[in-house]
């Protein structure tokens, strides 16, 4: 049996699905508009017609200048790579340790001086820290606010990744399901779900680290996405800017318009 373009790409890109599909109170988030993905270095042949089969027009690259000279987007031709570094303020993130040992595994750091790193907690807060920048972080804000103006005025299926496609890309898809309606309960299990492929690739990684010795509980405190680390940057865009419209217009400088427009193209309501 023929699999249909979106089980090729799920099939081939770890975290690879569509951000639709969550029920809202008048509806659903519209499927087709929005899809999430970690790094698209590696696309076959098939895979790249795959996404051409979607009816992406646009990908948005949200990772670091590094990280996208190490293993640049590999997309069809017709296909238009967009790239925000989201957190070109502070590369050296939380998120940047997981682009350091996804991209850079070759360097042989000692597994004592990684563990100092990340043990008795500090992984924990590298990501509360990251999470936080989300927000405030000055090319946070150009970033987010580029990529949700460009999303607003699209016509086509547009793909958002990073490097495992869990925190900055898991960011933005947060802050769309919940513009379109999509209550936190869901938007927060959606976010999840980022840990059964992350473990699927990563797995041996934590493996290995803890055959070394190494705190491998730690290590996946910045391998996996936790509820704590998407409740922390909303709880500051509620506390600041009064919810997801506050954060859009207030904290990004959208057009309001710009705001409407996208929710619009966001919403897929009941027949």
């Amino acid at each position: 049996m023929t699999r249909g373009p979106l089980a090729v790409l799920e099939a081939a890109v770890p975290n690879f699905r569509d951000a639709g599909g969550l029920p809202t109170g008048t509806g659903s988030v519209r499927r087709g508009v929005v899809y999430r993905s970690a790094q698209m270095g590696r696309l076959t042949q098939s895979a790249q017609a795959a996404l051409v089969g979607l009816g992406v027009g646009t990908v948005v690259d949200l990772r670091t200048a590094e990280e996208s000279a190490h293993r640049p987007d590999n997309v069809p031709p017709t296909v238009e790579v967009v790239t925000i570094d989201v957190l070109a303020d502070r590369p050296h993130s939380g998120v940047g340790e997981v682009a350091d040992l996804v991209n850079q595994s070759e360097r042989q750091a000692s597994v004592a001086a990684i563990n100092v790193a990340i043990g008795e907690g500090l992984a924990e807060q590298h990501m509360l820290e990251t999470y936080r920048h989300f927000v405030t972080l000055s090319s946070a804000i150009t970033g987010y606010r580029t990529l949700f103006t460009t999303l607003a005025s699209g016509t086509t299926a547009t793909v958002i990744h990073c490097t495992a496609g869990k925190d900055r890309t898991g960011w933005a898809v947060a802050i769309l399901q919940l513009l379109a309606g999509a209550t936190r309960e869901d938007v927060m299990a959606d976010y999840l779900e980022s840990n059964e492929p992350m473990l699927a690739t990563y797995g041996p990684m934590l493996e290995g680290f803890a055959a070394l010795g190494g705190d491998a509980d730690a290590l996946s405190h910045i391998m996996l996405v936790h509820p704590e680390y998407l409740d922390s940057a909303l709880t500051r865009i509620d506390a600041v800017h009064g919810g997801v419209h506050g954060y859009l217009v207030r904290g990004l400088g959208m057009d309001p318009e710009d705001v409407d427009r996208l929710r619009d193209r966001l919403q897929d309501p009941l027949n």
